[in-house]
């Protein structure tokens, strides 16, 4: 009876075990059984950043949290690496190489570079998922959002052209011309600036810009855009203008010109109102992407998604230093008010 009784008990574990979705290891260590987790292996997924800006640290944390999020377990269904390059193609390259040589499963880009390298160097098996970038297609992922390359999606992240612009002629009714610093090696910022220019004529008001193709340009192209006619600069978004708007602002605010822009870091460095993509949201779904992939869905039947939610900023320090006062309707549209 005893024999009868310990089978019966083993029985009732074993049950228990197979219909478990987590196990505890003998060192406490938690682990995917596999069986509601939906992945097959322990996914080696590196994500590779060009820059290190605001908008891109939210962008990553977003995927983060996306995933952690998810049902996955980090260290049992997945190991994440995070490479950055700082804003050097060079390094760039060789991050994308780093994570080919780690024999890496996944592969998750931010920025338009950051695509084109990846896209370039991996192999066409290997699943990428992007996001913080304006035009995939630019960036060469397909030839449209739902004929795309077999291995690669994302969210694209396109600017609020309509919603910037709105916000500026609330602030400067009378603007009939704005200005904006082009990076012309960079597909993005060329992209932007023909939205916006589109966006704009539809306003009637006229877009100048001005071309920088190096940080140490990046001053002197601001002063000249500000010695031009234009009403206010109206900075559309890229790598080299994200990591340098410092400069965009202080030659505006010396021209007495008030900043608009479509980062959510230019607020803090100057610009009166931005409106940015939510990139942290643009990260969930890009993460939520990547769930898919690793459960088992090709890239390929994934449409690329565009991003549309929004976050606004206003800095009433950097208005108040160009003698405009923000309406209390733009106030009221902003997530977040600072410079008070």
């Amino acid at each position: 009876m005893w024999l009868t009784v310990k089978r019966l008990l083993l029985g009732l574990v074993l049950i228990l075990l197979a219909s478990a979705v987590l196990l505890i290891s003998d060192g406490g260590r938690r682990k995917s059984s596999g069986s509601n987790a939906g992945v097959n292996k322990k996914w080696v997924v590196n994500l590779l950043e060009y820059v290190n800006v605001e908008d891109s640290e939210q962008s990553e944390k977003g995927i983060l949290d996306g995933l952690r999020e998810s049902g996955l377990v980090e260290g049992c269904d997945y190991e994440m690496t995070v490479r950055n390059a700082q804003g050097d193609m060079p390094t760039l390259n060789g991050l994308v190489d780093a994570a080919l040589t780690a024999r890496a499963d996944l592969l998750m880009t931010l920025s338009t570079p950051t695509l084109q390298a990846t896209i370039r160097k991996a192999p066409p098996q290997l699943p990428i998922v992007f996001t913080y970038l304006a035009d995939p297609i630019a960036a060469g992922a397909g030839g449209n959002f739902t004929d795309h390359r077999p291995n690669v999606t994302g969210v694209a992240t396109g600017g609020a052209d309509e919603e910037v612009l709105a916000i500026l002629r609330e602030c400067v009714p009378r603007a009939r011309s704005i200005g904006t610093i082009v990076v012309p090696s960079e597909v993005n910022t060329v992209y932007h600036l023909h939205e916006l220019t589109l966006e704009a004529r539809k306003l009637g008001i006229e877009v100048i810009s001005v071309p920088a193709n190096t940080s140490s340009e990046l001053p002197d192209a601001a002063l000249a855009l500000c010695s031009m006619k234009i009403d206010a600069v109206c900075q559309v978004a890229g790598n080299l203008t994200a990591t340098g708007f410092t400069s965009i602002a202080r030659a505006a605010r010396v021209a007495r010109l008030p900043a608009f822009a479509f980062m959510s870091s230019a607020a803090e460095q100057g610009a009166v109102a931005v409106v940015a993509r939510d990139y942290y949201d643009g990260g969930i779904e890009a993460a939520q992407f990547a769930v898919r992939v690793m459960r088992g869905e090709s890239p390929a039947s994934i449409p690329i998604q565009p991003l549309r939610k929004n976050r606004t900023i206003v800095n009433l320090a950097a208005a108040r230093a160009v003698g405009i006062t923000v309406p209390a309707s733009v106030l009221k549209k902003a997530e977040k008010v600072i410079g008070n």
